[in-house]
């Protein structure tokens, strides 16, 4: 199955992650997709503050992904789990491990995280984007990606990111949101 893409002029990828962890976790198809898509959408236009801030991307997204995260697991059987807490020092060894270890270590499993990419460490970053992970080793990490965009991430290696915005460098231009990080699967 191919994953869900967003447009080019939306700012919908987290949404999009999500979307593509359950079809991944679910195998859900594109009309229960629409559903849960537009049952999001609706709650957020009921709080135009919110709604707005998605629109000029001017939050995280991190309160509307685990939002969509527990209304669609009140729909249908869904773990989460977010192992690392805002401000925790995570290597990015370790981030890598744990999501090897969650995806690995069981059929219909899958991570969702924001990263920021940078063209160079000492300029503002240029995208910052909520993904899912289709395969990870302990050295790659293949994306099941919503973007299209010609200069979109689909592949990472160890090397090119960092788990720690301070750590950029021109080999290392990715920085993982750690907090950011939700392993999503099956509860059984």
């Amino acid at each position: 199955m191919k994953p869900f893409y967003q447009g080019k002029i939306d700012t919908f990828c987290a949404f999009y992650a999500v979307l593509n962890a359950l079809r991944l976790t679910h195998s859900i198809r594109t009309l229960k997709a629409r559903e849960f898509f537009n049952d999001m959408l609706m709650e957020l236009v009921s709080q135009p503050e919110r709604f707005r801030a998605v629109l000029e991307q001017t939050t995280d997204y991190i309160d509307i992904v685990d939002e969509m995260l527990v209304y669609t697991a009140s729909r249908m059987p869904l773990r989460c789990q977010h192992p690392f807490q805002p401000g925790e020092k995570v290597t990015k060894e370790q981030f890598w491990t744990c999501c090897e270890t969650w995806i690995n270590g069981q059929a219909n499993r899958t991570a969702i995280f924001r990263f920021i990419r940078f063209s160079h460490p000492t300029t503002p970053p240029t995208v910052r984007h909520w993904t899912t992970i289709a395969r990870i080793d302990a050295k790659t990490l293949d994306l099941y990606d919503s973007s299209h965009e010609a200069d979109s991430i689909q592949h990472l290696s160890l090397s090119q990111v960092v788990t720690d915005e301070a750590q950029l460098s021109q080999q290392s231009f990715l920085y993982l949101q750690p907090d950011t990080l939700r392993l999503v699967g099956l509860p059984f």
